[in-house]
């Protein structure tokens, strides 16, 4: 049998409030307790420019979120979009456990936890007719991603409980040369042809010389028409937005 995960929390040296939760040593998340809107990791900020550009600014939204960790985004959401209802998922009770303990969220922030495994929560979600704004898949076992992750299935399934308008956002975590990254937006691709893709990352990810996170974003539609310029604008710098063309050249060559 496997010994169980270590998780901790880490003090940040960057804020009185700052935290680092560990797993097995392997920082997972960053939450400041005292300033929720401060996103720490360049992955989220970009997920949080997402979520900024959804509809109208500071509006509330609904929002599921596969995968919890300490809470950022659903954090985030709260302090920037107050009255919003959100679904956080997470498989690992004793996770869910320390951080209530080590840094609980606010009991009227319009935060649900479900310890629940995400193929179950999406396929119970549907079956209640539960609708979301943004789905966010955020979905890792220390530096891995479950398989059904890049599954067309699951990742349909995730599109079909969107509202009109909705996107679905997944954070990639890649090693150099983009495999994970093709083989997810070909999932997406499939699961809904004609939809809206697009990516977002650091130039060195998304050229494939370095490895490290990129955020895709898909629509079952036409995506926002001003979304890739915010993410472009938005930084973290140096960044890059690929769709379109663009993201066909990076994902599959020349053709």
């Amino acid at each position: 049998m496997e010994p169980a995960p270590r998780i901790e929390f880490e003090s940040d040296v960057f804020s009185p409030r700052g935290l680092t939760l560990l797993v097995d040593g392997s920082a997972q998340s960053h939450v400041d307790l005292a300033d929720p809107t401060r996103l720490f990791f360049e992955y989220v900020r970009r997920v949080g420019h997402v979520i900024d550009h959804h509809g109208e600014r500071g509006a509330p939204i609904d929002v599921l979120h596969l995968g919890g960790g300490a809470l950022t985004l659903p954090r985030y959401v709260a302090a920037t979009r107050p009255r919003s209802r959100q679904v956080v998922v997470d498989f690992d009770a004793e996770l869910v456990a320390v951080v209530r303990a080590r840094a609980p969220w606010p009991a009227a922030s319009g935060i649900e936890v479900r310890v629940a495994d995400a193929q179950d929560a999406v396929r119970e979600a549907a079956a209640r007719r539960e609708r979301f704004d943004l789905v966010i898949v955020d979905l890792y076992t220390h530096l891995d991603a479950p398989a059904f992750v890049d599954d067309p299935a699951f990742l349909g399934a995730c599109l079909a409980l969107l509202r009109p308008g909705g996107l679905v956002v997944v954070n990639i975590a890649d090693a150099a040369g983009l495999a994970r990254l093709r083989t997810a937006a070909r999932a997406l691709a499939r699961a809904a042809p004609g939809g809206g893709l697009l990516a977002a990352g650091d130039t060195a990810v998304l050229d494939g010389s370095e490895e490290g996170n990129a955020v895709l974003v898909a629509a079952p539609g036409s995506m926002p028409v001003d979304l890739a310029g915010a993410l472009a604008a938005g930084g973290p710098f140096p960044a890059t937005v690929l769709e379109g063309d663009r993201l066909d050249f990076v994902l599959w060559g020349a053709c």
